[in-house]
C-alpha cells in the first residue's frame, strides 16, 4: 500500500509535468539535454576546471560523471528494472521530446551526472566563488527536463540526484584525502 501511494503519487506528478507541454518549451528542454547543445558550456567548465585546480582536477571531474553515469546505467537500471513513462502501456499520451536510449528509466542518468558535477563543483569551488551552487540550478533543470520530456518519472530523477550526490560527495572527500597537501605536525 505504502509503495502503490508513491507510485501513483509518482504517476501523477509526471503526468501534470509533461502534459503541460508548450513548442518553445519542447525546443529549449531539448536542447537542455543534448551534449551536442551543451558542448561550450562543457568546454567553458572545463577550462575553468583545469585553470583553477589543473589536470587532477579535470581527471576527477571525468571519473566523477564517468562513475555515476555507470553505476546509473550499468548497475541500478538493470537491477530495478524499471520501466519509462513512455514504455509504460497504462499511460496514455506520453508526450516525447528528444532522445533517449533503454526502457528502463531508474535512476535517471542525467540526473545522477548532473547531480554529481554540481556537489563536486559546489565542495571544490564554495569558498573561492559564492556563485557555483548555481551548479545545482543546472542539475535541478536538467533532471526537471527529463519529466517534461516524457523519458523519466520523478522518483527516476531524484534517485539520480541522490545518486549524484552520493558520489560527488564521495569524490570529494577522496580529492581532499588524495590531493591536499597534508599538513606536517611542528615539533
Amino acid at each position: 500500500m505504502f509503495s502503490s501511494y508513491f507510485t501513483k503519487a509518482d504517476q501523477a506528478l509526471f503526468a501534470f509535468v509533461n502534459n503541460a507541454h508548450h513548442p518553445y518549451l519542447d525546443q529549449f528542454f531539448n536542447c537542455t539535454t543534448n551534449t551536442l547543445f551543451g558542448l561550450p558550456f562543457y568546454l567553458l567548465l572545463y577550462f575553468f576546471i583545469k585553470k583553477n585546480i589543473g589536470w587532477k582536477g579535470v581527471a576527477l571531474f571525468c571519473f566523477t560523471i564517468v562513475l555515476a553515469d555507470q553505476c546509473s546505467a550499468t548497475l541500478l537500471k538493470p537491477f530495478f528494472q524499471r520501466y519509462r513513462p513512455c514504455y509504460e502501456a497504462h499511460i496514455q499520451q506520453v508526450h516525447i521530446v528528444g532522445t533517449y536510449q533503454g526502457v528502463y528509466g531508474f535512476p535517471s542518468s542525467h540526473a545522477s551526472n548532473t547531480f554529481a558535477f554540481a556537489l563536486l563543483f559546489w565542495r571544490l569551488f564554495k569558498d573561492k566563488y559564492r556563485y557555483s551552487c548555481l551548479s545545482f540550478s543546472w542539475a535541478a533543470l536538467v533532471s526537471y527536463g527529463r519529466i517534461y520530456e516524457g523519458v523519466h518519472y520523478p522518483l527516476d530523477c531524484i534517485g539520480g540526484a541522490l545518486l549524484g550526490i552520493g558520489i560527488g560527495l564521495w569524490m570529494h572527500q577522496i580529492h581532499v584525502s588524495w590531493c591536499t597537501p597534508a599538513v606536517q605536525e611542528q615539533t
